[in-house]
């Protein structure tokens, strides 16, 4: 039993150590499949803008992330379709996004505000919006959550709509989508009441 435990240790440890320590790659070495960045950083304490695809022949779109969007650009490291973390910092060294990625797709992604607070937390399928996704204020607190069955809105849904600029009071909306079916379970915020 011993020598089997042993045995394992060494494997682990000696022939597999990348298993062991995987180690987070800085974004700035994802690339997609033409060797160009998969993230463009802004030199700001704003997350790094993500790539949607060909804009007009050989022009690419970044743009920000939010809840719900489809991310189906392949990611790459070393020209190999990227299965790992990466983690992306701001000027000054500060973290301010994490990535999962699986067979070169997102499957998670964690944005930070400044203050190291949760902007945003996604899960991904291939790229597919699945799983929860929430959305936070600058004080940490959720704002939004919707939960999707690959790209189809399916389960709860949060929204807490801040309307102090209208002279309003907060207001939250609640529901559960069923299959892309929203089913209403408060009543809706609306600009007057």
């Amino acid at each position: 039993m011993n020598k089997l435990i042993l045995l394992i240790l060494l494997q682990l440890f000696f022939l597999e150590p990348s298993r062991v320590f995987a180690q987070e790659v800085n974004a700035e070495l994802v690339t997609i499949s033409n060797g160009r960045n998969y993230f463009s950083f802004t030199g700001t304490s704003q997350p790094p803008l993500i790539v949607r695809g060909i804009w007009e022949e050989d022009a690419y779109m970044w743009v920000p992330i939010n809840i719900g969007d489809t991310l189906l650009e392949m990611a790459f490291v070393d020209e190999e379709a990227f299965t790992g973390k990466s983690v992306a910092f701001d000027s000054v060294g500060n973290v301010i996004a994490r990535y999962q990625f699986e067979n070169g797709y997102i499957k998670k992604i964690d944005e930070y505000m400044s203050n190291d607070t949760l902007r945003y937390s996604l899960n991904f399928k291939n790229g597919i919006p699945h799983g929860s996704q929430k959305g936070y204020d600058w004080n940490g607190d959720l704002w939004m959550e919707k939960n999707f069955n690959e790209g189809i809105l399916d389960g709860a849904f949060y929204w807490s709509k801040e309307r102090v600029d209208y002279g309003l009071e907060p207001c939250i909306e609640t529901g559960i989508f069923r299959n892309g079916v929203y089913e209403r379970t408060s009543e809706p915020c609306e600009f007057g009441d």
